[in-house]
């Protein structure tokens, strides 16, 4: 497969050498690397320019990490592009593990893998899979002897559960065009990746395979996670019901998206709640529905409005 990398960075010097070390040392060497610099006020420029020239690095102002895709994209000519954080790290067969799954599957359109974590906001042992409700694989995917699994109904399984996070994500450039591409007016959305993916898997007919096999790592440290996780959950409604509000979703998937909706704002209520956020807590309150605002959710929105911030 020809396949090119594309990565937005911004003020990522601490992490992006280990970022770039991994990809550059791939046991499959991807065909391009395109790295954003994305306005950074930091030393990510010079990190870039010293893998050169395998790796090629553009600035750019600071326009968030929708509209560096995008941009990183538009510079590549391969019939594939991978995705990467420029905090991850993949392992060094990533590409050749991705390789193997397209040659089992080759009318495959949007591909991704399962993950571990690490880094000082992580659970020692986490996989993203482990996340995954009861019985989810079983229930949406046929798994192969290799660990891949074709998923059926796409847009339905992931409403269920999403396994795709951007580090892991490859897909086909010609199935990326037909669905639009990473949109600016995103960019600098919170969760603004999972609009891309909803997006993606609502295109006709698309091919969805993914890989129990954790092949690349995510970093959890404090500033990506632990203080923006009732964000990132209160993001992803919003780029729900933006697809409901826009007639993107088919009518009979929209009730399912409306669920999953309550569903989202209240575990992002329950999340600000533990993290013991004050504006959280108020803001999404405000958004529940009334069978939402149970007897223990108005009180601890009171409670948590009287009690002095610990932050």
């Amino acid at each position: 497969m020809n396949l090119s990398v594309v990565i937005p960075a911004f003020n990522s010097e601490a992490f992006l050498d280990e970022t770039l070390t991994a990809i550059v040392a791939q046991t499959c060497k991807p065909d391009h690397i395109v790295v954003i610099d994305d306005g950074s006020t930091d030393r990510t420029g010079d990190i870039i320019r010293r893998f050169a020239p395998a790796v090629t690095g553009m600035r750019i102002p600071n326009g968030g990490q929708g509209a560096a895709r995008r941009l990183a994209i538009t510079h590549c000519d391969t019939d594939w592009i991978a995705l990467c954080d420029s905090d991850d790290v993949w392992n060094p067969d990533f590409l050749a593990r991705r390789r193997a799954l397209l040659d089992a599957y080759p009318d495959a359109q949007f591909t991704f893998s399962n993950f571990f974590s690490f880094g000082p906001a992580s659970r020692p042992g986490h996989n993203l899979l482990a996340d995954a409700p009861a019985g989810w694989l079983g229930q949406w995917c046929t798994i192969d002897q290799q660990g891949f699994y074709r998923v059926r109904d796409p847009y339905r399984a992931f409403l269920d559960f999403n396994p795709a996070y951007p580090s892991g994500i490859v897909f086909r450039r010609d199935a990326y065009s037909r669905m639009g591409g990473f949109l600016t007016k995103y960019s600098r959305w919170i969760a603004e990746d999972a609009e891309f993916v909803r997006r993606f898997l609502l295109l006709p007919g698309v091919v969805v395979v993914g890989d129990t096999a954790q092949t690349w790592g995510y970093r959890r440290h404090h500033s990506n996670y632990s203080r923006t996780k009732w964000k990132n959950i209160l993001g992803c409604a919003r780029i729900l019901q933006e697809h409901l509000d826009l007639g993107l979703v088919p009518p009979p998937l929209q009730n399912e998206a409306l669920h999953k909706i309550d569903h989202y704002l209240a575990r992002a209520f329950d999340t600000a709640w533990w993290e013991q956020c004050p504006e959280g807590v108020t803001e999404i309150y405000r958004k529940l529905t009334p069978r939402q605002r149970t007897l223990k959710r108005r009180v601890q929105r009171v409670w948590i409005t009287l009690r002095p911030s610990r932050r």
